[in-house]
């Protein structure tokens, strides 16, 4: 199992690699890259990112980024001319991916929209929470090395730290409620449930206003996989497994529905806000662009390259699947996106990104850029 960043990528030539190129012909990567890049330049330029083996400053990643930069918005180069300066200028490194073979999993996830009101009533009874004043965050990191996780999560009783209400504890039995932590009322708990799992998404208030709910932590419980389990129990096959079918399932046996739901003990908290979604490096995320992974183990905010498959949609219908490969930027992280083998493609807002996001689950690879040194 991999767990330290050293082992998570390693250096690889471009004739190994994939053929670079950009299914979008490179529209959005310029806004996506100027994103990471305000994110290195409020940091130390002597801030350390872990590129396989190899140890990178926060400087060297905006001359990666600038340099990049250069390339894409140069109009007076051609696509195939852009593709062969990047492959000319760029040194590439592989993720690992699962058991070391260099395969990832490819998913999907987008931006939610609930109908939510401010105060509940007989119809809007889900309350959405803000992060609850009494949880702590106890940075291990300070007690020496020798822990699995940099980070815990709890509560107080009494002079013991204990672990955060799970998901049960929350939903079932309410320990959270009439405390001031509701921050919205909703219609539907999957809704909400849905929007944890996606991380952050839009509310309609109902009277003209949308807002963006952002996340604001998790209760530090483990995530688990509420379509796994189904399909484990025969409950659904896996070909049909999709957020979509997922969430059919629900919506036809409500009796299941609690027992289901809770069997993900994770739980996010949330906030409002009226700008746009942002990931674990605080830039807004650019649909198609960004990309979710494991800060633990891959640089934030670096450049990457995906190839995978993507669906063609007609008529708000999947009619096949097609390779594909994209520069992305790594702007995320996710409490299901865990180990060297894991990608999560953000795809905005839509019924065609909600289509896309609940379908997406194929192997590709994943690839990271970094600027050639002069004297290479």
């Amino acid at each position: 199992m991999v767990t330290k960043p050293e082992e998570a990528m390693e250096p690889v030539s471009w004739r190994k690699a994939a053929e670079p190129a950009d299914d979008m012909d490179f529209k959005g990567m310029a806004t996506a890259a100027r994103q990471s890049l305000e994110y290195y330049k409020k940091l130390p330029q002597n801030t350390v990112f872990s590129f396989g083996p190899d140890k990178v400053t926060a400087l060297d990643q905006v001359v990666t980024l600038q340099n990049f930069l250069l390339i894409v918005e140069n109009d007076s180069l051609s696509f195939d001319q852009k593709i062969e300066r990047i492959k000319k200028d760029f040194v590439l490194y592989q993720s690992v991916g699962t058991n070391g073979g260099g395969t990832i999993l490819l998913t999907g996830y987008y931006e939610p929209t609930l109908s939510c009101r401010v105060a509940p009533d007989e119809t809007f009874r889900f309350p959405l929470y803000r992060k609850p004043d009494d949880m702590i965050e106890i940075d291990l990191s300070q007690f020496g090395t020798g822990f699995p996780k940099d980070k815990l999560f709890g509560r107080l009783d009494g002079k013991k730290v204990v672990p955060y209400y799970s998901r049960e504890e929350i939903d079932g039995k309410k320990l959270l409620a009439n405390k001031n932590f509701e921050i919205l009322w909703c219609s539907y708990l999957v809704d909400i449930y849905v929007l944890q799992v996606q991380g952050s998404g839009k509310v309609d208030l109902g009277d003209g206003n949308v807002l963006s709910v952002l996340y604001d932590g998790q209760n530090g419980r483990p995530y688990t996989s509420i379509g796994k389990y189904l399909i484990d129990t025969g409950a659904m096959a896996r070909d049909t497994m999709s957020m979509q079918a997922l969430r059919e399932y629900l919506r036809s046996h409500p009796e299941k529905l609690n027992e289901v739901l809770c069997r993900n003990q994770s739980y996010v908290f949330f906030r409002l806000d009226t700008g746009p979604s942002r990931g674990n490096i605080g830039v807004p995320l650019t649909p198609g662009r960004s990309i979710a992974t494991d800060s633990r183990l891959f640089p934030k905010g670096a450049l990457g390259l995906i190839t995978s498959q993507k669906p063609v949609i007609e008529n708000n219908e999947i009619k096949k699947w097609v390779p594909f490969t994209r520069f992305v930027m790594n702007q995320d992280t996710g409490g299901a996106i865990k180990g060297p083998g894991r990608v999560d493609l953000f795809f905005g807002q839509g019924a065609d990104a909600e289509l896309t996001a609940g379908n997406l689950q194929h192997e590709g690879k994943l690839y990271f850029l970094l600027r050639r040194k002069q004297e290479e």
